[in-house]
């Protein structure tokens, strides 16, 4: 008999990894929360601690009490009689509930239900057995349960029969499903002799200022183009020294505007460039009045294109709230930063389905010029779906 702690955020995310770990029949011998400080002891964070078995202890065996992580049988088995009530489960017996007390029972009886309303079986009762787990892959990967639902019926009826005992057609199935649900555009094409300007906006804090420093030092050092940098940023503390320094490294022209009335003149004051990039400053979604006041620089811009910057760490609803916000300042592109720091990457497949921006850049980390890419829909299934690893 094997058995192992778990620790997760949530009781599902705990479920999940014994499930994964130890098989469906895993039996759950105990479960409660623990407090942990955070590091350098700065509060405290809840987390879930969850001891789980592959086999059933002979004394849970005896009493007929069933904690099993997956559906219980009562839950598969039906009468002759076509009848559709499952048969009640016996409780613990006296000795079983001294032993382990009535917390035991309740999750007994969590654990439970969170099986019969997760099953897979009635949320797809037709889905061919070996599309199961590509179905478990999505929602462990945060992937809306709706979307996911929609992903593997797609599969399901895109598939040839033979196909269905092949993993590796099952896998391209799936990474070709969600590269469809990614609309991407092309990168920033710079044309010698004429000027083209390339505004960044976004929420505060996803990386707008050192992604403006990536693509200007790319532009200049890998395309030989003629780049220069504006900053409407003067709220941020050491936001244009920030900037100022970028430039200096990189040897480019910098204009700062206070005012949406000295926009003209300071894209002027840069002289003879191809490409100029707008550095701009953070603002929160439910900031209106703000994301007006940016507005009003963009208008004075007239920017060829506006790229909302949205960090993958942010959550499905966060990153909803900034498109959506946003859109006022005719954002009609993507970039995702940070996604070397993303646990996972289901919400923001959720978010790109619904969007009609689609993403041009991709940021893995901190580096410049380094660390940035050209959007790739396939690369960033891959990214999604954990085939691949960020290299």
């Amino acid at each position: 008999m094997r058995s192992k702690t778990y620790r997760a955020k949530t009781m599902k995310e705990a479920l999940t990894r014994v499930r994964r770990d130890l098989g469906g029949d895993a039996v759950i011998l105990a479960a409660r929360e623990v407090r942990r400080r955070r590091l350098f002891g700065l509060g405290v964070r809840a987390l879930v601690e969850v001891t789980a078995t592959d086999q059933m202890p002979p004394e849970v065996a005896a009493s007929g009490l069933s904690t099993s992580a997956a559906p219980s049988g009562a839950d598969r088995a039906r009468p002759e009689g076509g009848a559709t009530d499952p048969v009640p489960s016996p409780g613990p017996s006296p000795a079983l509930r001294a032993r382990f007390g009535e917390p035991l029972s309740r999750l007994h009886a969590m654990v439970e239900t969170l099986s019969r309303q997760g099953r897979i079986d009635h949320l797809l009762p037709d889905l061919p057995a070996e599309l199961v787990p590509i179905y478990s892959q999505l929602i462990e990967s945060d992937v809306p349960e709706v979307l996911a639902r929609r992903l593997v019926r797609h599969i399901d009826e895109s598939l040839e029969p033979d196909q269905f005992d092949h993993p590796e057609s099952i896998r391209a199935a799936l990474c070709q499903a969600v590269a469809e649900c990614i609309p991407v555009a092309p990168p920033i094409q710079a044309v010698a002799g004429t000027r083209r300007v390339v505004a960044l906006v976004g929420p505060t804090g996803v990386g707008k200022t050192t992604t403006v420093a990536k693509l200007a030092a790319n532009f200049k050092l890998a395309h030989g183009a003629r780049v220069g940098l504006v900053t409407v940023d003067t709220y941020r503390i050491a936001a244009v020294e920030q900037l100022k320094t970028y430039a200096e490294i990189i040897d480019l022209p910098l204009a700062v505007v206070n005012d949406p009335s000295e926009m003209t003149r300071a894209l002027d004051e840069l002289g003879p460039v191809d490409l100029v990039f707008i550095d701009t400053a953070g603002r929160s979604p439910r900031d209106e009045v703000k994301i007006r006041e940016l507005a009003e620089f963009l208008l004075q811009a007239r920017p060829d294109q506006v790229h909302l910057v949205l960090s993958a760490v942010a959550g499905q609803r966060s990153l909803r709230a900034a498109v959506d916000r946003f859109a006022m300042v005719q954002v009609d592109r993507l970039i995702l930063t940070k996604l070397d720091e993303a646990d996972s990457l289901g919400g923001v497949l959720a978010v790109l389905g619904l969007s009609s921006r689609p993403v041009s850049y991709l940021t893995t980390g901190q580096a410049v010029p380094d660390d940035i890419e050209p959007a790739d829909r396939l690369r960033l299934a891959r990214l999604i779906l954990r085939q691949e690893e960020l290299a």
